[in-house]
């Protein structure tokens, strides 16, 4: 357990401290999982708080199974794997998030691509160790990549991807829709206080058990110890993160992060990390992205688009950046 200042938050990083002061009659009960590629952490309280945080980690598990590029198995891989030779069944649930981020990267110009799974699988952050792929191998991998190519029938319930060699990649929206899931499977178990963090993807159920709001902070990109910036979280708000300080590796000391730009096929430069603060839109783990790929004046602009959408933004330099909207709500840190 581990004390900030003099108030207590949760930080939002790789590994999340949650901090808990005083002494509540609710029941509490606290799981932390490696799950989705990054740490999930669900505290509910309340009688049945054990059995419902279960639930909500079974609800994790399911959708990441649906959505696993990785996993041979999966319904992604086999629609990659048949890729250019015939049309897979799909679960609904896959086509949802298919349509909902084609959708999106209609507005998006394209800077949100679901059919980068070919260049997430060619890069390998996190995979292949120190292995950064040629120029002629980004480049041959580029032409693979197009969202729009993608054929779904909802009739039969069908995805195919027209060209051999084409790949899905859900990891930029299936976290936030398993995170969402997950926050109904603890209310349909009577939860009525609780918080999940999967990465820095953030839902809360109610206030904390005092009556006091959650308390959130932000972590600082470059320091594991420290945070950029504290929130308090109200039920009507959700966080979504995206950032180059989880998955990545250094390479003759550059930075190569998981976030790949599907236009150029590598990571972008000028940001560390993108905190979307919304009213349950549904669209911040899609927006964190491409304001982390756009960068903050362009990004910035972006979010005028999607009213209800702000963000905490922090350069490569380290500034922090806050949207309009957010003025009065955001503590800045200094670290």
């Amino acid at each position: 357990m581990r004390h900030l200042a003099n108030n207590s938050y949760i930080v939002i990083m790789i590994f999340v401290t949650i901090i808990v002061t005083g002494c509540f009659s609710q029941k509490q009960y606290k799981e932390t999982r490696f799950m989705m590629d990054t740490i999930v952490e669900v505290t509910a309280y309340g009688p049945n708080s054990e059995q419902a945080v279960k639930a909500a980690f079974n609800e994790f598990q399911r959708i990441h199974d649906l959505a696993n590029s990785f996993d041979e198995e999966s319904t992604i891989s086999n629609i990659n794997k048949s890729a250019g030779i015939k049309p897979v069944n799909a679960d609904p649930e896959i086509i949802y998030m298919i349509k909902r981020a084609n959708s999106m990267s209609d507005k998006l110009d394209g800077v949100f691509d679901v059919t980068i799974g070919s260049l997430s699988h060619l890069w390998g952050i996190g995979k292949k160790g120190e292995y950064v792929p040629a120029l002629g191998e980004v480049s041959a991998i580029l032409q693979k990549v197009n969202y729009q190519l993608i054929e779904i029938n909802e009739t039969q319930n069908s995805v195919f991807l027209p060209k051999s060699g084409m790949m899905l990649d859900l990891g930029g929206i299936a976290k936030g829709y398993a995170v969402d899931k997950a926050l109904e499977i603890l209310k349909q178990n009577g939860i009525t206080s609780a918080l999940i963090n999967a990465g820095g993807d953030v839902r809360v159920i109610g206030k904390k058990p005092d009556g006091q709001p959650w308390r959130i902070g932000v972590q600082h990109p470059r320091n594991s110890e420290g945070i950029s910036a504290k929130l308090a979280l109200t039920e009507w708000d959700t966080m979504e993160t995206s950032g180059d300080y989880q998955r990545y590796l250094i390479k003759d000391g550059v930075r190569y992060s998981h976030i790949l730009d599907p236009r150029t096929g590598y990571q972008p430069r000028q940001l560390a990390s993108v905190t979307i603060v919304n009213n349950n839109s549904g669209d911040g783990d899609i927006l964190s992205t491409a304001v982390f790929i756009l960068g903050a004046e362009r990004g910035i602009e972006l979010l005028k688009q999607f009213p209800g959408n702000e963000a905490i933004i922090v350069t490569a330099e380290g500034k922090t950046i806050v949207t309009p909207g957010l003025e009065g709500r955001v503590e800045l840190s200094v670290n």
